[in-house]
């Protein structure tokens, strides 16, 4: 800031417009013998110690305010410098405080990491061991439940293979027993012997309903077997063959080949009407 003018330099310079008023106001006359003071002139020097106590107190005035304005210049200085101090100080304390938690948050996150990853590894490795005991466990339980499973299929497999396989030698021995007593049948009709001739073909019959539901053996197979029956009837006695005839369908044994019984009526013609009296 601009230092405060020295007192006489400012009383100079404000002295200057009274002169130059002075110097107006005072007109040029010759030199002649000085007259002596008139009531004008007095009133004039009147106004001029006026000014110059008027200047003398600006003057007074300008020093106060000069002097009030370097002292406050001087404490905000001193302020200033103070708080510069102050802040200074408090910036060292607070990174000083901030190194410090550092270094403090540094050692516990150390210390604590270490204790959570004891924790965690422990953790895991009871978690771990839990796991392949429930593991084992439940792998266990689904081997036993499995095998028993396994065993009722295996059972069942077993039983329905050896139901199917008696099925199989049931079927095998009928039809065998079919082929055999339709054999026997055709046999004796090549021996003439008639009686034992039905008597044959009868038993293929019965072999044939027996496995009828199964369809093992074909109907026509069957059709085949009663004509071969029922035409023994007019080679053993021609005269009484249709009573004959009628007696044997009366029996409850045809009761069931009714088809097969039809089929055969077109080789026997005469089979017809006595399967109609029948009904």
């Amino acid at each position: 800031m601009p230092r405060a003018l020295p007192s006489q330099v400012f009383r100079f310079i404000a002295s200057i417009p009274v002169i130059v008023l002075l110097t107006a106001l005072s007109p040029a006359l010759p030199q002649q013998k000085p007259a002596p003071p008139s009531p004008h002139s007095q009133t004039q020097e009147d106004r001029v110690k006026e000014l110059e106590t008027r200047l003398n107190a600006a003057e007074q005035k300008a020093a106060s305010a000069a002097m009030e304005k370097d002292y406050i210049t001087r404490i905000q200085k001193q302020y200033e410098t103070y708080y510069e101090k102050a802040f200074n100080t408090q910036v060292t304390i607070v990174s000083v405080l901030a190194l410090f938690i550092t270094i403090v948050l540094a050692i516990a996150a150390r210390f604590g990491y270490q204790t959570f990853d004891r924790r965690i590894d422990t953790a895991l490795r009871e978690t771990s061991a839990q796991l392949r005991t429930e593991f084992n466990q439940q792998l266990r339980t689904e081997l036993e439940t499995l095998r028993q499973q396994n065993s009722a299929q295996l059972k069942a497999m077993g039983d329905g293979l050896t139901e199917r396989i008696d099925e199989e030698a049931k079927d095998l021995r009928t039809r065998s027993r079919y082929q055999f007593d339709f054999a026997q049948g055709m046999a004796a009709i090549a021996n003439d012997r008639h009686a034992d001739a039905r008597a044959a073909f009868r038993r293929a019959l019965k072999n044939y309903k027996f496995a009828k539901a199964r369809k093992l053996i074909p109907p026509r197979s069957a059709a085949i077997a009663l004509h071969n029956l029922f035409v023994q009837f007019p080679k053993e006695d021609e005269a009484n063959f249709g009573e004959n005839a009628r007696n044997e369908l009366a029996d409850e044994f045809y009761n069931d080949l009714g088809d097969e019984l039809a089929l055969t009526t077109a080789s026997l013609t005469w089979l017809g009407p006595l399967l109609k009296e029948r009904k």
